[in-house]
């Protein structure tokens, strides 16, 4: 036999070895392996492998189960010249074809592209040739140009010798494929579970421990925790990998996926076995949860894992054998039940295991207690990393030619629920349901202060509590119209903004120097909505006199463990992802395509400020909460606008951190403001203002358009007409109410501004410049050029943008009625800004 490490291939690093010794039976499986390995390079040294570029048939096993379908689906979205042949047990190729097309069927993954190229190869990964006819082995080891090795027994409560079957001898049948007539590429599913620090989640003695790139696992620390009468699989992939990286070194190419815990998907689908899930499918039958329990883990989406897996494998620059297919970086917080409204009681571990077993065979966990036993101090420990998990990820970053986006966890866990909604009569176990609960509400407040350090009524003072209470109220009321599924959502943004709350009292109690902030002449931004604030707003922003607040910082305020001076703002700002991850899952970007353009980096509204206290106007656009917005007519907002500043007093702080010298005076926008605007002069004696015009009856329908995509996110469908009623009442009350204010404080006038719409979009810059010299403002060319060039690209976005349509008619309403509802108004903005389009009163 010739010596192994002359035909070793140079492309890819080996496998390294292991230090110290094997158990005794998988060191035996290991040495047949090796012996194995010998005889087939004895009969003859194989022909060289294809290039990855030139795969053109490959064979897959394990394609029905998770993690298969989606390596499947994607190779052959990557490869449009790949045939994908896919052992798998069945009764014939068209029983075996038809177990393929279900499986991503069921996966919401299947495309009828992919079907002339997938041939099913009926058989069973641990006989010998694949129990296939010899001369159907024969050809595929001729045809065959790569072989990805997924099938295995995934029961983790299964001993060696039950699992070495399949695990470990089921690998002997793909090498004698791989090493038959030429060399094959071979890609091995492993687990990053082979290292004890890994499968149990880096807590208590494990905290310090890394994984490095390519690094193998401490034999001593997986023999104390890994018995392997109880838990063979790890020791049947070690094994595996062994023996591959003998194979490698006779001249088979070789990569090995270590794959993470991953029993979530971008689309939803989630394996009803999976221990995880049944774990969770317990918390939600017992209504109890062990104390420890967290979201917070290395849990990534299978279809990125796919993804991830398939571009190494067809980049034929890739230059490591061992993958780590794991995210390292954890979300910005944890993420729990009560987020959702999952109000489940925290009880030590015994008491939660009693509570399900009293359940009987009924319990999702039942039969499975073995193994969690085992990992109970560990799994539910709180002495686990927080931020970062300390593996390396360098090879599957140096490797994979395809972006990595990894899914969080919200994004996962709320596409999970969306798809057990619709499957729900499939679906074998329990599933929870949200609870809208104030007093629910005030326990997440209290936890949340209690964290950050502070007491409640810093966090969430009195009349604050009052709002939220009276929204809640308004919210469960049935006409709000709530879809049951979408429960979950409205919790979690008042649950999001109870702790934001927290975080801001914090921040002011560690940084005194917040309250003494001052904000000087700040500038509103106000009209109709869809008269053209929103370009106005982003164009003055170009302008480096203004500060305007961006959607990541008003979504996300406080940046966890500050960093204003270095972080804030960068693609590294956690708030950034946060938001991005949170709007995407949702679908609030999908929605407002076409209507309200959202970008994490563009100026936005004032509005989530006011959500933030629970007393907003927005709340009434979002929800159909007509109680709810009685009670903000009668109660007034001075409290909300006195929060306001102290929020602007955070943003000024955050600011100078970063830029110390820079000033710079506020630029705000939300056409609400024309509700309140007593109140905002109340609270901003010297601001400015800048209203926009346009005809209401040809803003109103965009309107209109705007509030049903936004509450189609988490309400049943309302009635057109009655959502034509209702907008006609309120924005004309809104518009109405500001001209009589307007009228009746002549004084004021020098500090306004007003600006037609036909005038801004017909010439921006003109627009702009009238608005400087109204209020005596230097307008230096650097900021006339940034913004011809943001107008430019904004016309170049509109090009490539589909265009929302509505009409008026959509919500029962005519030109004549919306005029005479707005008929003050009207008038109004006739004598103050005679091309706003608006028709003078006939009478």
């Amino acid at each position: 036999m010739q010596r192994m490490s002359d035909t070793a291939t140079a492309a890819t690093e080996p496998v390294p070895p292991l230090a110290g010794a094997l158990p005794p039976q998988c060191q035996r499986d290991l040495d047949t392996l090796r012996k194995f390995v010998r005889a087939c390079i004895d009969r003859g040294p194989p022909a060289e492998p294809v290039s990855p570029a030139e795969f053109r048939d490959v064979l897959l096993t394990g394609a029905s189960g998770f993690i298969g379908r989606f390596l499947l689906s994607e190779l052959l979205r990557q490869n449009a010249g790949l045939r994908v042949h896919c052992l798998v047990r069945a009764d014939s190729a068209d029983h075996g074809r038809e177990r393929v097309r279900a499986a991503l069927r069921e996966a919401e993954i299947w495309d009828e592209a992919f079907d002339a190229r997938i041939e099913a190869v009926p058989g069973d990964i641990v006989q010998p040739g694949f129990g296939l006819a010899p001369a159907r082995f024969d050809m595929l080891c001729r045809r065959i140009d790569a072989v990805y090795h997924l099938a295995a027994d995934i029961n983790i409560q299964s001993s060696y010798r039950d699992i070495r079957r399949i695990n470990t001898f089921g690998v002997r049948n793909v090498l004698e494929l791989c090493l038959r007539e030429r060399f094959k590429h071979l890609f091995y599913a492993s687990t990053l579970g082979v290292f004890p620090q890994y499968f149990y989640g880096f807590a208590n003695e494990f905290r310090d421990a890394r994984i490095d790139d390519p690094m193998q696992p401490d034999l001593a620390a997986m023999k104390k925790m890994f018995p392997v009468g109880l838990l063979g699989y790890p020791w049947s992939k070690l094994t595996s990998e062994q023996a591959l990286g003998f194979a490698q070194r006779a001249g088979m190419p070789l990569a090995i996926f270590r794959l993470p815990q991953t029993n979530l998907s971008s689309s939803g689908f989630s394996p009803v076995d999976d221990l995880a899930v049944r774990l969770f499918a317990a918390v939600a039958d017992s209504e109890t949860q062990p104390e420890g329990f967290t979201f917070r883990c290395s849990n990534e989406a299978v279809d990125m894992v796919g993804r991830v897996c398939a571009a190494i494998s067809l980049n034929p620059e890739r230059r490591s054998t061992i993958y780590h297919c794991c995210n390292p970086r954890l979300d910005p917080y944890d993420l729990e039940p009560a987020d959702f409204g999952f109000y489940w009681r925290a009880v030590p571990y015994d008491s939660f295991k009693r509570a399900c077993q009293s359940r009987g065979e009924a319990s999702p966990m039942h039969g499975h207690w073995t193994v969690l036993d085992h990992f109970r101090q560990y799994w539910f420990s709180e002495d686990k990393p927080q931020g970062r998990l300390p593996v390396s990820d360098r090879a599957i970053r140096e490797d994979c030619p395809l972006p990595i986006e990894w899914a969080g966890s919200f994004t996962k866990l709320r596409r999970t629920r969306e798809w057990v909604d619709r499957t729900r009569e499939t679906w074998p176990h329990p599933v929870p349901r949200s609870r809208l609960d104030f007093d629910s509400l005030m326990a997440r407040a209290t936890s949340y202060a209690g964290e950050m350090g502070v007491d409640l009524e810093s966090a969430c003072p009195g009349w604050m509590r009052e709002s939220l209470h009276r929204l809640v109220g308004a919210l469960r009321a049935p006409e709000a119209g709530l879809a049951e599924e979408k429960l979950g959502n409205v919790v979690f943004e008042l649950s999001r903004l109870l702790r934001g709350n927290a975080e801001i009292a914090g921040e002011r109690q560690r940084h005194p120097g917040i309250a003494r902030e001052r904000i000087e002449r700040p500038v509103f931004i106000v009209g109709i909505n869809r008269s053209g604030t929103t370009m106005l707003h982003r164009l003055l922003a170009r302008d480096r006199r203004f500060r305007a607040l961006r959607l990541f910082e008003l979504i996300k305020p406080v940046l966890p463990g500050g960093g204003y001076d270095s972080v804030a703002g960068t693609p590294d700002d956690p708030r950034r992802l946060q938001t991005q991850e949170v709007h995407e899952a949702l679908e609030i970007f999908k929605a407002m395509e076409g209507i309200h353009p959202l970008d994490l980096d563009e100026p936005e509204e004032d509005f989530p400020i006011f959500k933030a206290c629970f007393k907003s106007w927005s709340f009434a656009a979002q929800f159909h909460v007509p109680d709810y917005a009685t009670w903000m007519a009668a109660s007034g907002s001075g409290d909300a606008y006195l929060y306001h500043r102290r929020m602007v007093q955070h943003f000024a702080w955050q600011r100078r951190q970063a830029s110390p010298e820079q000033a710079g005076q506020w630029l705000f926008k939300m056409p609400f403001h024309l509700m309140e605007l007593e109140t905002l002069i109340e609270t901003y004696p010297d601001a400015v203002f800048i209203q926009t015009h346009r005809a209401p009856s040809e803003a109103l329908a965009s309107w209109n358009s705007l509030v049903e995509r936004a509450r189609s996110v988490v309400m049943e469908p309302f009635p057109r007409d009655a959502l034509g009623a209702e907008q006609l009442g309120f924005m004309s009350g809104m518009l109405n109410g500001a001209a009589r204010f307007r009228r009746a404080h002549p004084e004021l006038e020098h500090r306004w501004v007003d600006l037609a719409y036909a005038d801004l979009v017909g010439d921006p810059i003109a627009a702009v410049q009238g608005i400087y010299e109204r209020f005596g403002w230097p307008l230096e060319e650097g900021a006339v050029d940034e913004m011809e060039g943001w107008l430019a690209g904004q016309a170049e976005r509109r090009r490539r943008e589909t265009r929302h349509r509505y009409r008026l008619e959509d919500y029962a309403l005519t030109r004549e009625a919306v005029d005479r509802a707005f008929q003050p108004y009207l008038d109004f903005a006739a004598d103050r800004c005679p091309r706003s389009g608006a028709p003078r009163n006939a009478a």
